[in-house]
C-alpha cells in the first residue's frame, strides 16, 4: 500500500471529511431553517444526559443560536465550519448536525472515500 502524503500532511485526517463539512455550510447557507435540526439535537442530547462533559454542546448551540439572530451570527458559524484548524477540528468531533444531510448527501462522501 503506497504511504498517502496528502494524508499524513493533512494531519491523518480523512480529506473528505472536510469536503463534507464545506459541504455542510453550503447547504446551511442556502437553508438556514436547517439550523433547527443542530439545536433539537443538542437539546435531547443534553436531556439524555448522552456525554459526560456538555461543553462541545454549549458551544454549538451558543453559535447556532448567533447564527440564527444575526447575519454576522450566521458568518461566522460558516467561517467556523469552513475552517480547517485545529480548534475547529476539536469540537467538530462532537458535532450535532445529525440530520441536515441526507443520507445522499453523506453518502456522496462516504462512499468516494471507501471505494
Amino acid at each position: 500500500m503506497a504511504i498517502d502524503e496528502a494524508f499524513i500532511r493533512d494531519g491523518g485526517q480523512n480529506p473528505l471529511i472536510f469536503q463534507r463539512w464545506l459541504f455542510l455550510a453550503d447547504k446551511l447557507e442556502r437553508k438556514p431553517e436547517l439550523l433547527s435540526i443542530p439545536l433539537e439535537n443538542i437539546e435531547r442530547w443534553l436531556a439524555e444526559d448522552r456525554i459526560g462533559n456538555p461543553w462541545a454542546l454549549h458551544a454549538w448551540s451558543g453559535m447556532i443560536t448567533a447564527a440564527q439572530s444575526s447575519d454576522s451570527g450566521m458568518v461566522e458559524l460558516l467561517d467556523f465550519l469552513r475552517n480547517d484548524g485545529e480548534k475547529e477540528r476539536q469540537l467538530k468531533s462532537c458535532s450535532p448536525f445529525a440530520g441536515v444531510l441526507t443520507r445522499d448527501e453523506r453518502d456522496l462522501f462516504t462512499c468516494a472515500w471507501t471505494h
